[in-house]
């Protein structure tokens, strides 16, 4: 089951953010500015709820981006994945 899509196309001339859906347990971040105003760059934050991955927890995410696009990946910290309870698998999935 998806959890977050982002798509990224050419708006007049600059990188544009069109689409951007999450739910729980993933959220985007994607601020207005970053940067000079002449960098052409989208800038995307991930961030899960929650402080990391736990027992169970499944995201899937997609993010696509159009010709000539420019794009920033990133997340605010590195992601903790704890330790899984009862057997039960944990994935992160990104296209």
């Amino acid at each position: 089951m998806e959890t977050g899509k982002v798509v990224v196309e050419r708006v007049g001339g600059m990188s544009t953010a069109t689409h951007c859906y999450s739910k729980y347990l993933l959220k985007f971040i994607i601020p207005n500015k970053v940067g000079p105003s002449q960098t052409d760059a989208v800038w995307i934050y991930t961030i899960t709820y929650g402080g990391g991955i736990v027992s169970g927890d499944s995201i899937k995410c997609e993010i696509s981006f159009g010709d000539g696009c420019t794009t920033v990946l990133t997340t605010q910290a590195s992601t903790k994945v704890y330790k899984s309870v009862e057997s039960k698998c944990s994935e992160q999935v990104l296209e």
